[in-house]
């Protein structure tokens, strides 16, 4: 595998780093780049529908989504365009919503049921773990009242990957819309919204699907938008209407406002790209850079975040700081000295730990191994 070094020259943002180790966005391929730079075209130039049409079939094989039961499509904005639209515009006033709560992002999807005037109940748990199943699944039953559920599969600040199956069929069983993030997890870790009970899926393109950012793939349910259509005031003429997307491309192949012609150019090239190498490879090879990562970090004598292995992502690794060393200037050696740009905590974690994004084509040998090699030389030179 080869990096994107040669574009630095033309791109005074990067300074001098050479490679992308974050959680997202990500470092993509030449392919990728080189499907982002092709000239546009008029979005309703039949040749764009078509393209934009065989995108959206290709998105649907990632997500593994059966569509007889679940629409694709693709809103254009950041995957926190495609959260907050499902909350808002599946929440009623009033409406009792169970939010899962490990980490920053899990908090925030409170946020937006606050904002669609709901009322969110928490389940809580601490950053380093995952949900307890048997503890999930009383939560909800004691609450089977609620409207909807939402939860995050890869909690990124904190390198979890929370388990879905479970969880998410047993609040369908009790007619509970469920809602899940799966932003940094769908194209590399295991994902199956028809058979694990989930209604509306949330992705982004600058993470395992290894895009750029600016596009939100989604899967919603035929019980999805029955919620969606009987809302008590359904969200029309909006950025965040899921009816009005529904309406003019499920319905009419046509959209409600201009579309990101480039960047669906450069989803559809990394759709391919994962095609390609089989949805199946591609996972397992997330898995193996996953254990490269921790495996090389505990020989260094990191510790890492998560309490167990077993609650780790195979998309994003967190590692707690090493006592004698600053987030801040473990991020800043690695920059200065290897041209390798990893991450550090977000939010409330702000601080406590370093994070290593190996995400779609991120997640090869040379790239994984070059970072771990770069942070041991990092801190034997502390």
């Amino acid at each position: 595998m080869e990096s994107n070094q040669a574009i630095n020259k033309f791109n005074p943002a990067r300074k001098g780093i050479k490679l992308l180790m974050t959680a997202g966005p990500v470092e993509v391929s030449p392919r990728v780049l080189a499907a982002l730079a092709e000239p546009s075209i008029y979005h309703y130039y039949s040749g764009f529908i078509d393209f934009f049409e065989e995108t959206t079939k290709k998105l649907s094989r990632v997500f593994r989504a059966n569509p007889e039961r679940q629409d694709t499509f693709i809103l254009q904005g950041e995957g926190v365009l495609g959260l907050e639209a499902a909350v808002v515009c599946t929440v009623n006033p009033g409406d009792k919503v169970l939010v899962f709560e490990n980490g920053p992002f899990g908090k925030w999807f409170g946020d937006y049921v606050v904002n669609a005037g709901g009322k969110p109940v928490y389940f809580h748990e601490e950053p380093n773990k995952c949900f307890d199943i048997e503890s999930s699944l009383d939560f909800i039953e004691k609450n089977r009242d609620a409207t909807a559920l939402t939860i995050v599969h890869c909690e990124t600040p904190a390198g979890l990957l929370n388990p879905l199956r479970e969880i998410c069929n047993k609040a369908k069983s009790l007619g509970i819309l469920t809602i899940v993030d799966c932003v940094a997890s769908l194209g590399g870790a295991e994902f199956d919204p028809d058979g694990w009970g989930i209604d509306i899926s949330v992705s982004a393109s600058q993470k395992c699907l290894s895009s750029t950012a600016g596009l939100t793939p989604m899967t919603v349910s035929k019980f999805a938008w029955e919620k969606i259509e009987n809302q008590k005031k359904p969200l029309r003429i909006s950025y965040l209407s899921l009816l009005d997307w529904r309406d003019s491309w499920v319905k009419s192949k046509k959209f409600p406002f201009t579309p990101f012609t480039n960047e669906v150019y450069g989803l559809s090239a990394a759709l391919d790209d994962i095609l390609e190498e089989g949805l199946d490879s591609v996972i397992k090879r997330h898995k193996e850079m996953s254990q490269l990562v921790r495996d090389r970090g505990r020989e260094m004598g990191l510790k890492l975040w998560p309490l167990e292995e077993r609650f780790c992502s195979p998309t994003v690794t967190t590692f707690s700081l090493p006592g004698n060393m600053e987030e801040a200037d473990i991020i800043r050696k690695m920059a200065d000295r290897h041209g390798i740009l990893i991450g550090g905590g977000y939010r409330e974690l702000k601080g406590k730990l370093v994070r290593i994004g190996h995400m779609g084509y991120q997640a090869h040998y040379p790239f994984v191994s070059a970072t771990m090699d770069a942070l041991e030389d990092i801190l034997g030179k502390n």
